[in-house]
Parts: structure tokens; C-alpha cells; sequence
């Protein structure tokens, strides 16, 4: 079993709504830990109050006390509705996105969960600025949830793969992998998307001279060479215990991904995401973040194995 122990930020006050109950449906399942981490901000502002106010020397221990005074109202309430949860918690005190990398790595989780919505922001699908950083630069998975009802199950999990050039091989192989077993453990439908274009078509038409007959049969060899790739990920999986089909997308990834999950039930997407240029690449930057404010479900990013969190140093 791949996930083993889940971690939970929690902002100071934050309630567990609906979004959670679809990831401790999941630890509950497979019987894992779960640890809920709350990190309050250290203000510069309090160290210069200190020297107006004694009161405010013991402000940081009031609000400890008070955030792990929630945490442990939250385990006992969870409890009773999950009882093969291992529960944990933690209160620490620093930059929220650099303190729950830290506390991951430390506790050698195998997944971090974050609800990154609030209601401060201007639409329900918009995601938060910690949640980013995580993508960016946690080496462990990110589930980010997506707000929703009743009941948790994740019936259609979609895995995005990227298979434009063989380089992206192993973290296919990952992806499909991750992809496969949430889908086992949920008794989920999978399916395998591919998003493809002819990115060079305006060259061939203006440069070269094609004809539109010929820019056809190159678009249509461009497809098929494309789909024989996501056939072979998917013939390492030739006695699958969950239904699987392949998804060939025409058209920009940013815009035909979205609409194929916002439009046929997806509850959860699982994709890469790869640095180009030390932090963000495959998914992340322009194009992904421009997705993820755009797709209506819960979404898992996984690094490739060799990514090293910028924010870890080698001993941690």
C-alpha cells in the first residue's frame, strides 16, 4: 500500500467540512494514520509589541494552547466516525506552506490534504496561495479537495498523462500507478486522458507549403503515435480489477482537460508535476494553475522521483 499516513493542515479555527470527509473516507479504508498539523503565523509585529506589553510575551502560548485545544476536539469528533484512523496532531509555529513541508518530511508522510478554498475568495473553485507553494515545492503528494457534497466516494478518478515526449515516461508509469491503486482501494472507474494538438500546424501551413490534406495526414499520425503510448502504460495493466479506458483529447490541455472533467462526473484528477526550471513545469505555471482554477474536483499532484524540495536541506 502506497499511502499509509495522511497529513491534514488545518488553519487556526478552520472547521472540517464536507471536502475532508472525502480523503478520511479514504484513510479509513486502507487504515492509515492521520495526522493533524496546525501552523500559526509568527507575526514580526508581536516581537515589538512584547517590548510595550507583557501580555503579549505569553499570546503565542494562548493561541498554541487554544489551536491544540481544536486539534484535539477534531480527533475525538473523528473519532467516533472513523475508528480505523490512527489520529495524531501537531501545533508549530512559522511561514504555513515552509512549516508543513518541513513537518511531511519529518514525519514521512505519504500524502498532504489541504481544503484550498475559503470564503474569502472571489469564486468557489479558486485556489490558495499556500496551495500553490505546496505544488510547487513539496516532494510529497498533494491531495488540494474541491468542495464537496455528500457522499465522499470517488466513483470516475481521471489521471492525466503526458505523453508528448518519452522523457515523461517514468512519471507516467508513476502517475498511472497512484492513479491505479485509488482507484482499487475505491472501486472507482479509471480513465487515462491525453490532451494533443498539432502545435506546428501555422509552420507547415505557411512555412512548408502543406496542404490541408497533408497537414491532416500529419495531425492524424501525430494522434495515433500518441495513443500508442498511452496503450502501452496501459497494457502493463492487462487483468485490471477496475474498468479503464483511454482518452485521446484534440486541443489545448489547459482548455479541453477542464472541459472533459467539469462534464462527465470526475471526482478526482491525479497529474504531474514535473520542474523545468527548478520548481514548476509539467503542470504547474501558466497553464496548470489556469487549470486547477478551472476544474471542479479534488486534485492529486505527484513530483517525479528525483525532485528534491527547494525548502529541505539534504539532511532533512
Amino acid at each position: 500500500m502506497t499511502y499509509r499516513h495522511f497529513l491534514f493542515p488545518l488553519a487556526p479555527k478552520q472547521a472540517l467540512d464536507a471536502a475532508f470527509h472525502q480523503a478520511l473516507h479514504v484513510a479509513n479504508l486502507i487504515q492509515a494514520k492521520v495526522t493533524l498539523l496546525t501552523v500559526i503565523e509568527e507575526l514580526a509585529e508581536l516581537a515589538d509589541l512584547s517590548r510595550y506589553s507583557v501580555s503579549t510575551l505569553s499570546l503565542l502560548e494562548h493561541a498554541t494552547h487554544e489551536c491544540q485545544r481544536q486539534l484535539d476536539q477534531h480527533k475525538q469528533d473523528l473519532q467516533a466516525q472513523y475508528p480505523d484512523i490512527e489520529f495524531q496532531s501537531q501545533v508549530v509555529t512559522g511561514v504555513p506552506y515552509v512549516e508543513i513541508i518541513k513537518v511531511a518530511s519529518q514525519l514521512q508522510v505519504d500524502m498532504i490534504v489541504i481544503d484550498a478554498h475559503r470564503e474569502h475568495k472571489e469564486t468557489a473553485c479558486q485556489w490558495g496561495t499556500s496551495t500553490r507553494h505546496l505544488m510547487r515545492e513539496s516532494e510529497v503528494p498533494i491531495w488540494a479537495l474541491h468542495q464537496q457534497q455528500e457522499p465522499p466516494k470517488l466513483a470516475h478518478i481521471v489521471v492525466s498523462l503526458d505523453v508528448s515526449h518519452l522523457d515523461n515516461t517514468a512519471l507516467n508509469e508513476k502517475l498511472l500507478c497512484h492513479a491505479y491503486e485509488f482507484a482499487i482501494i475505491n472501486e472507482s472507474r479509471l480513465s487515462l486522458c491525453h490532451a494533443w494538438e498539432l502545435e506546428s500546424e501555422g509552420y507547415l501551413r505557411d512555412w512548408s507549403r502543406c496542404s490541408d490534406l497533408e497537414i491532416a495526414v500529419i495531425a492524424q499520425q501525430l494522434r495515433d503515435d500518441r495513443e500508442d503510448r498511452l496503450a502501452q502504460l496501459m497494457a502493463d495493466y492487462p487483468h485490471s480489477r477496475v474498468p479503464m479506458q483511454m482518452i485521446m483529447l484534440e486541443g489545448n490541455a489547459k482548455t479541453v482537460l477542464p472541459d472533459y472533467i467539469n462534464n462527465h462526473d470526475v471526482d478526482l484528477v491525479i497529474m504531474g508535476s514535473l520542474s523545468r526550471t527548478g520548481i514548476a513545469g509539467f503542470v504547474m505555471g501558466n497553464t496548470a494553475e489556469y487549470m486547477l482554477d478551472n476544474i471542479q474536483c479534488s486534485v492529486i499532484t505527484l513530483k517525479p522521483d528525483r525532485f528534491h524540495s527547494p525548502l529541505l536541506g539534504d539532511d532533512d
